[in-house]
């Protein structure tokens, strides 16, 4: 082989290994861009998840705040939503005073049977679950007609059986025999254990909790929550409550239990839900708050967030 000849090979194996070389650069520089792109927009999701975060705990302040206003200026707390831009975030607020809701230790079996009703549960699957309902929070072992006690859960393979007791939360309503997700969606919005009064404050009460009321109907229940808005808003007194057949409570506006519902926006998809549960200390206006309970789980009770059904 002729000098000439070999310089030419050597000549072509170096272009071919520096060309090599240059893919295999460009592949490392590929990989390293891809990898800076993703951490830079992880970066960027985590910065916007925590200011979500924040904007929605403010949205918890807002609403405590406007609990302690001179009695003009208060929130009509019956759920409505507040809405404020705050810097690149949208926070929705709803407040939601507990006296307005049906106590779920001291609901009667009529109610709450009627409750099922407005929420739109057939009666064959609400009437089992109502007695069941009524079985956990008693004191006995009584089994009632289409009740459930211990050996019911038990065949039906939970660990536990009928509580025997007051609810607690009204979270706890999803460990009742029969209770599923759907159906406890429909109804919590409608129950506390907070309000300890056998009966409902109208002026702040919840669509379904009026509904539920005996003597009442959709248009009835729809005009005056109307009208007690737009009164409220208007600065006058509150309008006349319907001919309601229920146990009613004076209307009022300042409670003592109140649930605060909270969401936040930030950019294009970055969002945030809290949930508090706070009571007042006393019925002074700068009276403080004690925080009761606090979650961060979405919840669709947002007025026009509900799920529809």
């Amino acid at each position: 082989m002729s000098l000439k000849n070999c310089s030419s090979n050597r000549f072509g194996f170096a272009l071919i290994a520096v060309l090599w070389l240059l893919v295999l650069l460009s592949l490392i520089a590929l990989h390293i861009s891809t990898v800076t792109r993703s951490e830079a927009q992880l970066a960027r999701n985590m910065t916007l998840g925590t200011q979500a975060r924040y904007a929605a705990e403010s949205g918890v302040r807002w609403a405590i705040w406007s609990l302690t206003l001179p009695r003009e200026e208060l929130w009509l707390a019956d759920g409505s939503v507040h809405s404020m831009d705050l810097d690149e975030a949208l926070v929705k607020v709803s407040l939601q005073d507990e006296n307005g809701k049906i106590d779920l230790n001291l609901i009667t079996p009529e109610h709450l049977a009627k409750l099922f009703e407005v929420a739109e549960i057939d009666e064959d699957i609400a009437t089992p679950i109502v007695d069941a309902i009524l079985d956990w929070r008693d004191e006995d072992d009584l089994k009632r007609l289409n009740g459930a006690e211990d050996e019911d859960y038990l065949d039906a393979g939970y660990e536990y059986g009928a509580k025997d007791a007051i609810f607690e939360t009204v979270e706890e309503l999803q460990k009742v025999l029969g209770m599923e997700e759907w159906i406890y969606d429909r109804i919590s919005p409608a129950l506390t254990v907070h309000s300890l009064k056998n009966g409902i404050n109208p002026l702040v009460a919840p669509r379904l909790v009026l509904l539920s009321l005996e003597g009442s109907d959709e248009d009835m229940v729809d005009q005056y929550i109307s009208d007690r808005r737009l009164n409220h808003e208007d600065g006058l007194p509150p309008p006349e409550t319907p001919p309601f057949q229920g146990k009613l409570i004076s209307p009022t506006l300042q409670g003592v239990y109140y649930t605060i519902h909270t969401e936040a926006v930030v950019g294009q998809g970055a969002k945030a839900f809290k949930q508090v549960i706070v009571r007042r200390r006393s019925a002074a206006a700068n009276a403080r708050f004690d925080l009761i309970r606090s979650s961060e789980k979405k919840e669709p009770l947002l007025e026009g967030l509900e799920p529809d059904y």
